[in-house]
């Protein structure tokens, strides 16, 4: 009986330590699928990520790879990581912009379902810029001008439609009384085209996340109108007001994380919680996320799978009240 005792016991330790069971890591090619074009915000934030992770020691040997594959609201990106279950070398972007498209039925898949919910590492808000010459001289200047002609300011939000960036001018503008359903939109692939478009003349004014106007804003070339969060940003963005300051009562903020295959086990889960909340307290990240202009806010998996399932609520209630979905 002793001998069986302890064989069991050796067995169970054995299991304990074995590498699979207790130390899972990647191996070979590590890739961030970005569902967005190379320059924009999305694709910023991944490539600090990949600058942080390729000098940490748990991906020695790997290589750490972003690829850019924007358009299809979302359906682009996610395609190479639902066709991988299991395999924690493959993941995705996660944001407040999947729960919109999800509950409006543009994205086709489920996010609780048909992935692994990986941790949430910040808090983003949406602005809303002009070109610094734009006649349009605050955002009760906007709205006046909106309320008159819908169609009279031409309005850029990218990637696509129905997302964050997207929900994040309609929401404040509906609130103020504009008619949501005349203005004139335009899709982009990304906020860098976005606001290259705007700044050549092409749209009048930008939707986008605090991150892609920072450089404009410091240059002189473009004029940030409102901030959608419930407080004033910093740094460069100091001066602006919120909405609720001009009269606008509608606080929208985005929150960013990624997307794991489904059928990830706890050992893989375990390694992407450990390492993104090492990411989000590592100085690198922590300046990065100051520079852009964004709110530090960790959540690892199993918080993260319980606030997306809140969102996903949320969303459908917003969404109806701004008559994008019955």
């Amino acid at each position: 009986m002793k001998l069986k005792q302890l064989l069991t016991a050796g067995l169970a330790c054995a299991c304990a330590l074995s590498p699979q069971a207790a130390d899972w890591r990647p191996t070979g090619q590590v890739e961030y699928v970005v569902p967005a074009a190379a320059g924009g915000a999305v694709d910023t934030y991944g490539r600090v990520m990949k600058k942080i992770f390729d000098g940490r020691d748990a991906f020695a040997g790997q290589t750490f790879i972003i690829s850019n594959k924007p358009g299809g609201a979302g359906m682009i990106a996610v395609a190479p990581v639902v066709a991988r279950p299991g395999d924690g070398n493959i993941f995705t972007m996660l944001s407040t912009g999947y729960m919109l498209n999800q509950v409006m039925g543009e994205f086709k898949h489920d996010l609780l379902k048909d992935f692994t919910i990986g941790p949430i590492f910040f808090e983003e808000a949406i602005v809303v810029a002009v070109r610094a010459d734009s006649p349009v001289k605050d955002a009760t200047d906007l709205v006046a001008r909106l309320k008159k002609d819908p169609a009279s300011l031409r309005i850029a939000v990218a990637p696509g439609f129905n997302n964050h960036i997207h929900i994040g001018i309609l929401k404040p503008l509906k609130v103020a009384g504009v008619d949501a359903a005349k203005l004139t939109v335009a899709p982009f692939r990304s906020s860098a085209e976005s606001i290259t478009a705007l700044r050549g003349g092409h749209v009048d004014v930008v939707s986008s996340s605090s991150t892609n106007v920072v450089s404009g804003v410091q240059s002189g070339a473009l004029r940030v109108l409102a901030v959608s969060s419930a407080e004033r940003l910093g740094g460069a963005l100091t001066k602006v007001p919120t909405w609720k300051e001009q009269g606008v009562d509608s606080v929208f903020t985005s929150v960013q994380g990624v997307l794991f295959p489904r059928g990830l086990s706890a050992d893989q889960i375990r390694f992407w919680d450990d390492r993104f909340r090492e990411l989000s307290k590592s100085p690198e990240w922590l300046n990065s996320m100051a520079q852009y202009e964004v709110t530090p806010r960790f959540m690892d998996h199993a918080q993260a799978e319980a606030y997306v399932t809140r969102e996903l609520n949320s969303a459908s209630q917003l969404l109806r009240e701004l008559g994008m979905v019955k």
